[in-house]
Parts: C-alpha cells; structure tokens; sequence
C-alpha cells in the first residue's frame, strides 16, 4: 500500500543519510506526512521514536566502523553527529554495553540495531468498525500523571494508574462531581505527546458547569475532526484497547486517506447495558483528510 512504501522510502532516506544532519520535518516529507502524524505513526508501529531509531542505527554503525577500521573514536564520534567523545561513549556504552574504547581494543562483539522495514498483513481479523465526527471545542478535568518512556512502559503504567485512582477514592471524587453513579467508568485523555515518546494522561472526563478543586487537571480540546473506533469483548478491557489501538496504526491509517492531527486522543470506556461483564469502547483519534 502506498503508506507502507512511503514508509519504507522514509527509512531509506535515514540510511543514506546517517552520517549527515537529520531532522523530522525532512524525513516526514519523504513520507508525505506532516511531522506529527509521522512521529506517532512511526512510534506505534516500531515502538522507538525516529530520533531513537536514527540514534541506534548510527551508534550500530559506528561500532562496526571502530572494530573493522583503523579510524579513531573521536574520528567516527564526528562523523555520527556527537560533538565530544564524551558524549559519544555514553550514548555507545548506553546501547552496547563496553566503551568504544574498549570495543575497539578488544575487537569485541556488536550488539547490531538493524534496518527496519514496514510490511503490512492483513490475516483476516474483523472488520473495523469506525465513524467520522466532527465535534466542538470542550473542556475535560480529571487525574493526571506523565508516562515514560522505557521499553513502551504506558502500556503497564497507565492501568496501574487507574487502579491507583480507584483504590484511592480520586475515580468515586470525579463520579460524584459529575453526579454519576458509583463506579460510573470515566474517559482517558492522552496528549501533550513529545518526541522522546512521552505523554500526558488524564482519567476523567467532559467539564460540565461546577467548581473542579486544583487536585484535578483542566485540559481544552479544540474543535477537532475525529475518527471514533468501536470494541468490544469480555473483561480485561485493556487487552481490548491495545488491540484497538494496534489495528488503528498498522491497518486502518496505511489504509485510509486520513492522517493524524495534533490533539488529543481519548478512550471512553463502557460497560454494556444488557450484560455487565461485558465491556465495550471507543477510541477517538483526531484526524484530517490527506
């Protein structure tokens, strides 16, 4: 599909250009994207940011030079981008675990990064169902924390964090400011996305007209088009939610003449009426028309 080849074509261009100066704004246009759709399309679907990615081809390929060549390490740390051998030897010890020094002297053993390459399977899973919505500016208030960014943590960090709000009253505090029932499942809001794969999230939901104490977090969305989709399945519903946000960046986006905006991304979580031990979501992404 035309995505996956321009992806493809964005990892060429790193490759041909590793020993030169690379930023996100050129590489995203050999992709034909904008930058923010590139930087979290990219993310979703290798689970390293670009500037990650471009930082651990080069220090493969640095090592490769230093155990294969007669040049100095202060000689190849220049030509990756790093402007002190200081610098250098960090970021080397970081992701091969032996100073380049010490690498070279040794004639030791490479830990490689490959080249990645983007395929994409369509092994006949359920359609995915979806809607477009077009809808007005609002405001949310709830709980916030910040992930990080080690080894993909948000995918443990965040139901940690909304367990933590159960059991400490802040999900029953936010229920009863909104006049729902007791155990009412509130929305989770990620935004604030950097390019080092952090973000914010918060667990809360619409602001109607009353008074938020300052424990909460106020967040404006800005009118947005947004593309809503639709799971369902029996409990635990964060499996159903990371499926739903894994067939979103590896199916539906290189499939479709949309791309992401910046803006906020929301789960709203339900538990089906007609029988309770079963959950069902929605997960809206703000979009706009290639």
């Amino acid at each position: 599909m035309e995505t996956i080849t321009l992806l493809n074509n964005t990892i060429e261009y790193i490759e041909r250009n590793l020993d030169s100066e690379l930023n996100i704004d050129d590489i995203s246009k050999v992709a034909c994207s904008s930058r923010y759709h590139f930087q979290r399309v990219f993310y979703a679907l290798t689970g390293f940011t670009v500037t990650q990615y471009i930082k651990n081809r080069r220090l493969t390929l640095a090592a490769e030079e230093l155990v294969t060549t007669e040049k100095r390490v202060l000689d190849i740390a220049l030509k990756y981008g790093y402007e002190s051998p200081e610098a250098f030897t960090k970021a080397f010890k970081r992701l091969q675990g032996i100073s380049p020094s010490a690498l070279k002297k040794l004639n030791g053993k490479i830990k490689a990064f490959p080249k990645i390459s983007f395929e994409i399977s369509m092994k006949g899973e359920c359609e995915i169902i979806y809607r477009i919505v077009e809808k007005e500016g609002f405001k949310v208030f709830g709980a916030e924390f910040v992930t990080t960014v080690v080894n993909d943590a948000a995918y443990e960090e965040i139901p940690r964090f909304i367990n933590k709000i159960f059991e400490n009253g802040t999900h029953d505090r936010i229920n009863e400011l909104l006049e729902n029932p007791k155990g009412t499942l509130l929305n989770g809001f990620h935004y604030g996305f950097k390019e080092d794969g952090t973000r914010k999230y918060i667990m809360g939901a619409e602001l109607l007209e009353v008074d938020i104490s300052d424990e909460f977090t106020i967040l404006e969305v800005p009118k947005l088009t947004w593309a809503v989709f639709e799971g369902n399945g029996d409990i635990p519903n964060n499996l159903i939610i990371q499926d739903i946000w894994r067939r979103i960046y590896s199916e539906w986006f290189p499939s479709s003449r949309f791309e992401q905006v910046e803006g906020p991304c929301i789960e709203k979580n339900f538990w089906n009426d007609k029988k309770q031990s079963e959950y069902r979501c929605e997960v809206w992404i703000p979009v706009k028309r290639k």
